[in-house]
This record gives structure tokens, sequence and C-alpha cells, in this order.
């Protein structure tokens, strides 16, 4: 029992010390920073990543995105493949949510401080949302098929703590990134170097207004 409790020491002991915490700022052609950018890193070779990543979630984790003042609250999020999003009405109206975004494809219909589950998210990639009733309403969520992601904060910064060193593709994409595939790309290597700055091609697209020039609701009963 010492000798096993010994060995297990040493595989956590192995797997940490080969852990570090990584920041990327990442910043706007004028050097002032962006917040709520989807930053998500890939792993090149997975034989180089400790066996205690566990890349599908083991049980189905969920994503809350509220509706409130008939806008989408937060306006972008990410998330892991094989997780739902939990659509939460804090209006006392109906919403009418859609998305015809590839295979994440979902409409349903939400009362006033109700909540319902989209299907499974099962395929990555961007879920362009909106609603039928109050159509200046826009929203995303972004699919990624890896645990590690996040967003920038408000210093423009993506931390991701305890990554297995190794080699990794970094991906940034906002649905206002006016490249291809709103996406870009480059290979970095977690290992002696744990921080990265980035400068975007391009200044982000201004976010479309969320909110209409006429004022109406529909009827609780819709």
């Amino acid at each position: 029992m010492i000798r096993l409790n010994l060995f297990c020491l040493l595989i956590l002991s192995s797997f940490y010390n080969q852990a570090a915490q990584v920041q990327i700022t990442i910043m706007a052609p004028n050097k002032s920073v962006i917040a709520n950018l989807v930053v998500f890193l890939t792993p090149i070779d997975l034989s180089s990543i400790a066996k205690a990543t566990i890349f599908s979630p083991q049980v189905i984790l969920q994503k809350i995105i509220k509706q409130k003042n008939k806008k989408f609250v937060p306006y972008i999020d990410v998330v892991q493949k094989g997780q739902i999003i939990l659509f939460d009405n804090n209006d006392d109206i109906t919403h009418h949510i859609y998305s015809v975004s590839g295979k994440n494809r979902f409409e349903f219909k939400i009362k006033g401080n109700k909540n319902k589950k989209s299907p499974i998210l099962n395929s990555t990639g961007e879920v362009a949302m909106g609603c039928n009733i109050h159509d200046w309403m826009s929203g995303y969520v972004y699919v990624v098929d890896t645990p590690f992601f996040t967003k920038t904060n408000t210093n423009g910064k993506a931390i991701f703590n305890d990554m297995p060193t190794g080699q990794y593709q970094l991906s940034i994409w906002h649905p206002q990134l006016d490249v291809s595939n709103n996406t870009i790309t480059q290979n970095i290597t977690i290992g002696k170097q744990t921080s990265w700055q980035i400068t975007l091609p391009k200044a982000l697209l201004p976010i479309p207004k969320q909110e209409s020039e006429d004022d109406f609701d529909f009827l609780e009963d819709y």
C-alpha cells in the first residue's frame, strides 16, 4: 500500500510539474485591449499531453444564457462539445429562441421568468442565436472540442491555469472579427514560454445594436 501511494504521488507530482499558468494578451491594432474574445487551445500532439487530461465531459454540463431586457446575456460565450445551454428568461414576456447554425439547430418558446434547455451541442463552431419575436436580439455561443477554453477579461487577457506543457493550436474567435471564419490561429509551445501578446490584424466590426426603435411586446400566451 505504501509503495502504491508513493507511485501515485510521483505521477501527480510529474503532472503538476508539467503544468503552467498561461496568459495570452490580445490587443486591437491601436494597442487597446479587447474583452470577451473566445480563446481556446487545442493540443497538436495528444501524446505530449498528460493522460489526466479529460477531453469529453463525464457529465453533461450547462452554460446559462439569460434573456434580460430583450437581450442575450452574455452576448458571447463558449462551451465544450457535448454540453448544453440553459436559456433563462429573466423578462416577463415570451421569447422565441432559435438557431439555424449547422447541426446545432434548435427552436422553442420560453415564457416570462421560465427557462428551457437546448439540445446537446455535438457539433463544433459558431451557434448564432436570435429571437423570432424580438428580431434585433442576437447572441453567439462557440462550441469547441477541447477542455482548454476561456474568454478574455477586461484587461484583454485569456488565462489558463494548470496547462500541461506541449504544442497547441491557439485559436481566437469573435463574430465581429473581420477575417475568414471570424478566427485567427497560430501554433504555440507551452513550456519555458507561458505568456504571449497578440495583436489582431483588424479592428473588430461594431456589435449590432441590441434594441428596437419600436416598443412592443407580444402577449404572454403567444
